[in-house]
């Protein structure tokens, strides 16, 4: 199978789970013999991470990283993508992020891109993975909302990552929709064994036995990480031996996307006592050290599709406080088994939550060996590369 994967954004320089496991699941495909390529925009910061075999990456022409030349470069982009597009040889497109300037133009883009898909008579397939706000999973109102659904409507399939971004969206694309959650790299992200685990947090000041918790994300108040510093402030009052590892971009060199109002809240966290930033980690062995090293993974956040950083947690062994958003963030986390929700938005709650575990071991380790269970029997990465070859190929799901 030929599958051409058209992103305007890639890993690095850019950060963000969907794109990350987009990535290693085409290098997973292309391990089992499918044939894949890459079209993404060139870039003059960050070099790519290299290609697994049988994967090609091809970037359109780079651009200078002024803000004037990163409008040129998406122009450039779409111009260079279409031309592709009309001639490369491909069974299936999937439209990763497209180079529109915000909503409407994307959807513009998309829809024109897909034409020439279904023009050429190839699948394509697009993901939608984060609830368009707090209050609506899928949002088709106004002419912004008009403009999507006509792109949409071109796509042989639009993967859900959980079962109410599917819910929502069927009611306009009902034969065009299929859930699949994330699967997650089972094979790379396992405990940390006892040796290192106690030589990595001990150059951070951590004791064997003092509670270390955890956030992977941007720093943003859609991923409720002003809620997590006020609950750590709170409890790192009462318990000086409590610190909280941030693993994220910390500066816009990391993460262009990261706002004002995202960069106060890191200098917030820098200026609290027990709080560690690490910033932007691609290496995916790194990854696992310090996220495999802490005890509790928390992500009180407000807003997602399906989020990937705490299914990654619980395969290292973590338990995990998370925000309760039915059936977006519930698809994993059992209540008081694999870990603990606490409600959007509240500190209080999450406070709680954090000093139950952060104040007994034994419930860490057991929730922790519960969370890794249940992610390798329910979300493992083969039955989840299996499935996508499936969609890719046009067959219903194994």
């Amino acid at each position: 199978m030929r599958i051409l994967f058209l992103s305007y954004t890639y890993w690095p320089p850019h950060f963000g789970g969907e794109l990350l496991i987009a990535i290693e699941r085409l290098e997973s495909l292309a391990r089992l013999g499918h044939r894949v390529t890459v079209l993404t925009a060139g870039t003059t910061r960050l070099s790519r991470i290299p290609s697994a075999p049988g994967m090609r990456v091809v970037e359109s022409p780079a651009v200078h990283e002024s803000r004037p030349g990163r409008v040129l470069r998406r122009f450039l982009f779409a111009c260079w993508a279409f031309l592709h597009l009309a001639r490369s040889d491909y069974d299936v497109v999937h439209f990763g992020s497209l180079p529109g300037l915000g909503p409407a133009t994307d959807s513009l883009l998309g829809w024109a891109f897909a034409a020439v898909a279904n023009w050429r008579r190839k699948r394509a397939v697009a993901v939608h993975s984060l609830a368009d706000s707090e209050m609506s999973a899928f949002d088709v109102s106004g002419s912004r909302g008009w403009l999507r659904l006509h792109y949409l409507r071109r796509l042989d399939r639009l993967v859900c990552v959980s079962p109410a971004l599917y819910e929502s969206a069927r009611k306009h694309l009902a034969g065009a929709t299929v859930c699949l959650p994330y699967g997650i790299r089972d094979d790379l992200l396992a405990p940390v064994a006892d040796g290192p685990r106690t030589a990595f947090r001990e150059r951070f000041g951590a004791g064997p036995h003092d509670p270390v918790f955890a956030f992977l994300g941007s720093p943003t108040r859609r991923k409720g990480f002003d809620v997590l510093l006020r609950a750590f402030s709170g409890l790192r009052n009462r318990h000086p031996d409590y610190q909280l590892w941030v693993i994220g971009p910390a500066s816009r060199a990391e993460s262009q996307n990261l706002d004002d109002d995202a960069l106060a809240l890191v200098a917030e966290a820098r200026s609290q006592d027990g709080v560690v930033i690490f910033g932007r980690v691609d290496n995916r062995d790194l990854l696992r050290t310090i996220l495999g090293s802490a005890d509790v993974f928390v992500f009180p956040t407000r807003r997602e599709g399906m989020p990937l950083a705490p299914l990654e947690a619980m395969a290292l062994g973590l338990p995990v406080i998370v925000s309760k958003i039915p059936g977006v963030t519930d698809l994993a986390n059992i209540e008081g088994v694999t870990g603990f929700y606490v409600k959007p938005g509240s500190v209080g709650e999450l406070e709680a939550a954090m000093e139950r575990l952060g104040s007994d071991e034994d419930l860490r380790r057991r929730m922790g060996s519960a969370a890794r269970s249940r992610v390798v029997s329910e979300f493992g990465w083969r039955r989840h590369v299996e499935a996508w070859a499936a969609i890719y190929e046009g067959r219903p799901l194994p």
